[in-house]
């Protein structure tokens, strides 16, 4: 049976106090005494009275700072106060030698700089009141702050916009709301897949289903990038949306190749549907009321068959 415990671990003891005491709808001090009883204590009481809290202050406090000072209050991988070389590892409860967070050393998961990443969040979200007594500086040397925020923007920036928009739709009750859950979870899903076929070429391990919930969502978020015939014209040719209007009627025609098995492009022919204005304007700008595009051109209109 242990007979002490330190600060730190009473705070940890405190936290499991509280989930247990949300878990089964009890009171606080109810939790806490079921955890004293799972450390060999009859009651909460009794581990903090037989805890070596002065010894434990001395790891964790200047040794000139009176006992009844604010608490040092240590995140993971926080350098110690006066002394450089140790750190607090909050995943082993421990203060440790710096080399503890070396990728060959123990954790060898890599998921330190993320714990401490959303534990400072965390931190800096809680009111004064909810910190008590305890206390963090904010310029708080950390040994895994630098590579943490340095990884986490790399990830950042390897995101597909697709991956960002799953985000999004994380909190709806469906399949897209179901397959964005999962996703986000995956550590393995390529986060900077831009094509309906890179996501299905990766999530077809998972069935059918998957595919299906997959390609709902591309087509969702595909929708808002989408433009009308009219604001697709207007941007090749160069002219206003409102002028556009008058050529969507035009029939494109495909341009195949001598087999006719591949389409390289559409050609439009405007003669019959411009006005005698804008066909004067289009002469004048592009010399034809003619206008070829490739075959991704129809990939980006809302509701065109061709």
């Amino acid at each position: 049976m242990a007979i002490s415990f330190t600060p730190v671990q009473l705070e940890r003891f405190r936290r499991e106090a509280k989930k247990l005491g949300r878990k089964l709808s009890i009171t606080h001090s109810e939790a806490l005494d079921r955890i004293a009883v799972e450390h060999g204590f009859t009651n909460w009481s009794l581990l903090v009275k037989h805890s070596d809290a002065p010894r434990a202050l001395a790891v964790t406090e200047a040794p000139s700072t009176p006992r009844n000072a604010r608490n040092r209050f240590y995140l993971h991988g926080d350098v110690v106060e006066g002394e450089v070389g140790k750190c607090y590892c909050a995943r082993c409860d421990l203060f440790c030698d710096l080399n503890h967070f070396r990728p060959t050393s123990w954790h060898e998961d890599g998921e330190d700089g993320e714990r401490f990443l959303s534990s400072l969040a965390r931190w800096n979200k809680l009111t004064s009141s909810e910190k008590g007594r305890r206390y963090r500086p904010a310029d708080a040397p950390n040994v895994l702050q630098q590579a943490a925020e340095a990884a986490r923007t790399a990830r950042e920036a390897s995101r597909s916009m697709f991956h960002k928009w799953l985000e999004s739709q994380r909190d709806r009750n469906d399949p897209v709301g179901d397959l964005a859950g999962d996703v986000l979870s995956d550590k393995h899903f390529p986060l900077d897949a831009s094509t309906l076929r890179e996501v299905e070429q990766y999530l077809s391990r998972y069935g059918d289903h998957i595919i299906r919930a997959a390609q709902q969502a591309w087509r969702e978020y595909q929708a808002p990038h989408k433009k009308t015939l009219a604001q697709a014209l207007a941007g090749e040719l160069g002219i206003s949306e409102t002028e556009a209007e008058e050529l969507v009627d035009a029939e494109p025609q495909e341009r195949t190749g001598h087999s006719g098995e591949m389409t390289y492009g559409y050609l439009f022919d405007f003669a019959k549907h411009a006005s005698p204005k804008l066909s004067a304007k289009l002469l004048k700008k592009r010399g034809s009321l003619q206008l070829e595009v490739g075959p991704w051109f129809f990939d980006a209109v809302h509701n065109q068959v061709v």
